[in-house]
């Protein structure tokens, strides 16, 4: 019995030894498990602040991207306009073009119908000139002529009044 209750004297700062370890270990765990939720939990919340910031900075990327797109689509609508406008001055200035090479082609054709009615002009004054010239060289054979008949008819008037004189005294009365 002696040696019982030394067992059970023995067993009984064991069983507390064993309790009080027990505890312990489990007091340990218990902690572990605290500390461990703890860290998911900041893990967690670290994760989520990731994740925060990613969708941040990509809805930052993403409104950045969309004003460069706008910046872009409003530099291309810029180009095409001014390369519609250039266009259109470009096709302007060949219309101005094509009007003026109509416009120097219509002047060139009458100048040449201006140049041909100064030549048939010309070509009608010299026959005028030569018409007038035969004309005065006729009158001038018609005066010189009407003369030759007038002098041939004096002379012969002469002729004839002079055989009369010369009859006339050449006579039997004179």
């Amino acid at each position: 019995m002696k040696r019982v209750a030394l067992l059970a004297f023995l067993a009984l700062p064991c069983s507390v030894f064993a309790q009080s370890l027990t505890d312990q270990i489990n007091a340990v765990s218990a902690a572990q498990d605290q500390n461990e939720a703890a860290a998911r939990q900041a893990w967690a919340a670290q994760q989520a602040e990731l994740r925060h910031q990613e969708q941040a900075q990509a809805a930052r990327a993403q409104q950045a991207r969309r004003q460069a797109e706008a910046v872009a689509a409003a530099r291309r609508a810029k180009l095409e306009a001014r390369e519609a406008k250039d266009e259109a001055y470009a096709d302007k200035l060949r219309e101005l073009d094509l009007q003026s090479r109509e416009l120097d082609l219509q002047a060139k054709k009458t100048d040449v119908s201006r140049e041909n009615d100064i030549i048939d002009s010309t070509l009608k004054q010299k026959d005028a000139a030569a018409d007038l010239t035969r004309s005065q060289a006729d009158a001038n054979r018609n005066v010189s002529q009407g003369a030759k008949v007038l002098m041939e008819k004096n002379g012969a008037k002469a002729e004839l009044e002079g055989q009369a004189a010369v009859k006339k005294e050449s006579g039997w009365f004179h």
